[in-house]
């Protein structure tokens, strides 16, 4: 049973904050990317809801260093006086990032967040510090930069009407990342790259029949070896990510009653490895380019292997198949990651990590980073949107990354 409590005037500009975010990927959620203008080019940049939060969540924890201290800061070295208010510093920071990538929810949502939360702070001289830190710290070093384009687009078969948003590959900010690409995290260890001019293998090397066999019978729509659990898990995993994921970040620092340097630390923490996972996986998605198990079973008579059956008929459990390349799997790649931060963070493996549901299906809950992978894993091929091999290779993205940058970045200062 949770309890309610006080909870300190700065911790609460927080959280003011991380809700405002949430709420803003909600009223979002018909869209995987969140589109922003880019003055200086005069074009469309998309950018997406785990890469926005990354940048907001290094400008808070940036700001907050500033003023706090305590820990090595990200991107931007600043050294504020000790008597600027870290919640003005927040909420400077939070709001300013946001209005950069959501030009068109400024005046309407975003301004007058700004002044509510503002108004919480008492005037004065430390407050006005406080936001002169916060809009310093939230300038250019956390704006993205020139993007890259990727290769395999073309070899792409979309799954259909289930959902009719196609991911551009070109929506990945590839260059913003945190984990440099000499590191090989972006190399799934099955993977090869798929030859010019030659329609893309149905499943990674290494993968075959026991794996296409496996999400035809548990995945489809009408299997009877699905148990009732696996389903809700299949149901409760296709709910939006990002918004699921911020729910169960903010319901972190509230459970665990954290002040504001540990809040900023840890949401800067998680939400940088996600995004980072998140730039790898899309990456490797788009260069291998393999098929959906929908659009291989469909075509399992033209793969010359007698063991593959097609079934023009067969359906998947989670009807909306993502639009974009199954391998590897995008939530294998990120979900993983928050339990590997939790227990770097926290110092044990166990994590005791609880995910809210959105959509009224009940919450989850994790007590090791074992369980989250296992579940959140599996949950995909019950579904019938994945093979396993797509799930082993995006949990090795995860641990790759996680440990990465938990290794080189937020560590105590010197």
């Amino acid at each position: 049973m949770r309890t309610t409590r006080s909870i300190p005037a700065a911790t609460r500009t927080f959280t003011w904050w991380a809700t405002v975010l949430l709420g803003r990927r909600t009223a979002d959620a018909s869209s995987l990317t969140v589109a922003a203008r880019s003055s200086r080019r005069s074009r469309s940049v998309d950018r997406s809801g785990s890469a926005i939060a990354a940048y907001v969540a290094i400008a808070v924890y940036d700001s907050v260093i500033a003023v706090k201290g305590g820990y090595e800061p990200f991107a931007v070295d600043v050294d504020a006086p000790w008597d600027a208010s870290a919640e003005a510093a927040v909420a400077a920071a939070a709001h300013r990032v946001l209005a950069h990538h959501l030009e068109a929810q400024a005046a309407t949502i975003l301004d007058p967040a700004y002044e509510a939360s503002l108004a919480t702070i008492p005037n004065g001289f430390a407050k006005r510090l406080g936001v002169a830190v916060g809009e310093h710290v939230a300038g250019p070093p956390h704006r993205p930069t020139r993007r890259r384009r990727l290769p395999g687009a073309g070899d792409l078969h979309p799954t259909g009407a289930a959902d009719p948003r196609r991911v551009d590959p070109n929506r990945a900010d590839t260059t913003d990342r945190c984990v440099p690409r000499a590191d090989g995290a972006v190399q799934p260890p099955r993977a090869q790259p798929v030859p010019t001019g030659r329609t893309p293998d149905r499943c990674p090397p290494g993968s075959g029949p026991r794996e296409y066999n496996e999400v035809q019978a548990i995945g489809s729509i009408t299997s009877t070896t699905r148990t009732a659990d696996q389903t809700l898990a299949a149901r409760f995993w296709a709910e939006p990510p990002v918004q699921q994921a911020r729910g169960s970040f903010r319901r972190f620092v509230d459970d665990h009653d954290l002040d504001i340097v540990e809040a900023s630390r840890f949401m800067a923490m998680v939400s940088v490895t996600y995004a980072d996972a998140l730039i790898a996986c899309f990456d490797a998605k788009y260069h291998y380019a393999y098929w959906r198990p929908v659009t291989a079973i469909h075509a399992g008579d033209t793969d010359g292997n007698a063991a593959t059956i097609a079934d023009p008929a067969w359906s998947p459990l989670l009807a909306g198949t993502p639009n974009h390349p199954k391998y590897p799997s995008a939530h294998s790649c990120i979900t993983p990651t928050a339990g590997r931060v939790i227990a770097r963070f926290l110092g044990t493996r166990r994590i005791d990590f609880t995910v809210p549901s959105l959509t009224g299906l009940g919450d989850r809950h994790f007590t090791r980073p074992r369980d989250l992978t296992y579940e959140v894993g599996n949950a995909r091929i019950w579904g019938g949107i994945h093979y396993r091999s797509a799930i082993e290779d995006g949990t090795t993205i995860a641990r790759h990354v996680a440990r990465w940058v938990g290794r080189h970045h937020f560590q105590p200062e010197a």
